[in-house]
């Protein structure tokens, strides 16, 4: 995000101040633009019952967590095993394939849910079915993503390992950002 001359990582973090080699300051950054790009939006779309644009911030959050966090064989293969390892509803069923189909794919691809899914704050779970057709609550699949995303963060706080390849995955997808702030780290 560009604000002036200057290019944001996060809300409060430009790129040209981000020492890469500083473990608390890349993971602060990352949660600074985790919650100031995603979640916190979302919870003043929910707060509104602006439900399908709560729901497609939360759908961007997920597919960005899943490609930082996780190494997979293709988006597909790394939403699914999110969905499956990070909440609870997805674990045991077929429901994360049908989430990334027509929720995912629906949202980035055409700007729709497919299958006649739908958001709503009616329900009292994060996935429901009626019908055959899925119904996701904004609300409380936004609450499932902020507890995930708060055990995440535990873990590159000790991990040396989940942190490493989060630090890699951000150097990686954010490359040309990174040169144009005037500092190449090595990997």
């Amino acid at each position: 995000m560009r604000i002036g001359d200057e290019l944001h990582f996060s809300p409060k973090y430009r790129f040209s101040e981000l020492n890469w080699d500083d473990r608390t300051g890349v993971i602060e950054a990352f949660r600074d633009r985790v919650e100031g790009f995603y979640l916190c939006p979302a919870q003043k779309l929910n707060r509104d019952k602006d439900g399908f644009a709560a729901g497609l911030l939360c759908v961007a959050a997920i597919d960005f967590l899943a490609r930082i966090s996780l190494d997979a064989n293709g988006v597909k293969d790394r939403i699914v095993k999110w969905l499956r390892t990070n909440i609870i509803r997805f674990e045991y069923s077929d429901l994360a394939d049908r989430f990334y189909e027509e929720f995912r794919n629906g949202l980035v691809h055409e700007g729709r849910i497919k299958n006649a899914g739908q958001f709503s704050y009616e329900y009292h779970k994060v996935i429901s079915m009626v019908d055959d057709t899925m119904l996701v609550n904004p609300d409380l699949l936004l609450n499932a993503v902020m507890d995930s995303f708060q055990s995440y963060l535990k873990k590159l706080r000790t991990d040396d390992l989940i942190y490493h390849a989060l630090r890699s995955a951000l150097l990686s997808d954010f490359q040309r950002e990174v040169e144009l702030a005037g500092h190449s780290p090595d990997l």
